[in-house]
């Protein structure tokens, strides 16, 4: 009898951030570096990522420090 296993839990959010206007949006499963943090109200032709295959700790860190940026720092910062 072989015992089924439990899917793993993923972790979503959205944030806007107050200086710039942007709203930066997460998702990841905890304890995996599997998490990608975007900027959603980017350019329409292309998604702007600002994390990708980070571990959660990266990512939160990542959305502490934008905070204080400008829109154009951040999307200097971004991998289009």
């Amino acid at each position: 009898m072989e015992a089924s296993r439990k899917p793993l839990a993923k972790i979503e959010g959205k944030k806007r951030m107050r200086l710039n206007g942007l709203t930066v949006a997460w998702r990841g499963t905890p304890r995996l570096d599997d998490w990608v943090a975007y900027i959603v109200n980017g350019t329409k032709s292309k998604k702007l990522i600002l994390a990708d295959h980070a571990s959660e700790r990266k990512v939160k860190t990542l959305l502490a420090q934008i905070q204080t940026l400008s829109k154009k720092e951040v999307e200097r910062l971004a991998k289009g």
